[in-house]
């Protein structure tokens, strides 16, 4: 199972996955006009998120994080941009965000370093990073 499929398979239980792909695509597109996974991480950090984000890049269980937290680490303008890919609201965005960021960042920092084909190059789509990461 690929990086994709297991992020998808988690966030749905295996159902609705179609649904589940347009989210994670949208969330990835989001994050690289952001500039990246790194200024994402320094989002977190500087939105007192940092311990919640430790645990996402480290080897235990990952600590859950709220859609309110989500809104403290980020811009209402970011958050808008999101939910206009996502088709919702500010606040749809920033629940999909808190579901779905934990397991992305968790999955492509499997050493607790951000995989290299992850970092700051809006140019990585994220099937370029999946095959990069896991050579299917």
């Amino acid at each position: 199972m690929g990086l994709l499929d297991s992020i998808v398979g988690s966030l749905t239980g295996g159902e609705g996955q179609q649904n589940s792909l347009s989210q994670l695509q949208a969330v990835w597109s989001w994050v690289q006009e952001q500039g990246g996974v790194e200024v994402l991480i320094q989002k977190f950090q500087q939105g007192g998120l940092g311990e919640i984000l430790s645990s996402w890049l480290s080897n235990g269980s990952n600590q859950s994080v709220s859609h309110n937290d989500i809104q403290s680490a980020f811009s209402q303008q970011d958050l808008q941009s999101l939910a206009d890919k996502l088709g919702t609201d500010v606040q749809g965005a920033s629940s999909t965000l808190s579901e779905i960021l934990p397991q992305l960042v968790d999955k492509i920092s499997p050493q607790g370093e951000v995989h290299p084909e992850a970092s700051g190059n809006a140019q990585n789509d994220l099937g370029s990073l999946v095959d990069s990461i896991f050579k299917r």
